[in-house]
């Protein structure tokens, strides 16, 4: 068979996100902590998900493609398309004010991070903590086949604050953005 195109779509960009999360999460919670009270830092994020699971290591990040959407009028030889991803964090606490805040400071963290990032970074092989990434490097996004053309954030979401068992709070502040892109 010959393949049309050698679009990769989102698995090679939920690799990257990932591994520039990891990477740049300090430096923002170091922007973010600096305007908390003293005593109050956020802590990093300790666990990263591809997918909905039950979380054991708190705080975390779940990271998911939402949907692909292609712009029919594009160039036949390409794929122009939009990447719509959904990132929730999920947080705890025992007190639901402290709890707000941080979520919307966690949000603010995410948000400088995604909004940061210089698009060139996702073309580079990066160190990634991940099962799924066995070698612990991406590969990057491959320059000859994709084009990255931007990143915007879409939406923020508080989430709803919910009980977890032995008396603690959660809440899943939820962040989504999307990617734009050509592939050939």
């Amino acid at each position: 068979m010959t393949q049309r195109y050698k679009a990769q779509f989102a698995k090679q960009l939920i690799n990257q996100l990932i591994a520039v999360i990891q990477r740049d999460q300090q430096a923002a919670l170091s922007i973010v902590n600096a305007a908390r009270p003293s005593g109050r830092p956020l802590n990093p994020f300790a666990a990263f998900f591809k997918e909905a699971a039950p979380i054991q290591n708190w705080p975390a990040i779940v990271l998911i493609s939402r949907t692909t959407q292609f712009d029919q009028a594009s160039d036949p030889d390409l794929r122009t398309e939009t990447q719509n991803f959904f990132c929730a964090l999920a947080i705890s606490g025992t007190d639901p004010e402290w709890l707000a805040d941080d979520a919307m400071d966690y949000l603010r963290a995410v948000d400088i991070v995604l909004t940061s990032v210089p698009l060139g970074d996702f073309y580079l092989p990066l160190p990634i903590s991940h099962r799924t990434v066995p070698g612990g490097q991406t590969t990057g996004v491959d320059p000859t086949v994709s084009k990255i053309q931007d990143l915007r954030i879409t939406r923020h979401d508080l989430g709803a604050l919910v009980s977890r068992r032995g008396g603690t709070l959660a809440r899943a502040p939820q962040i989504e953005f999307s990617i734009e892109l050509e592939e050939q």
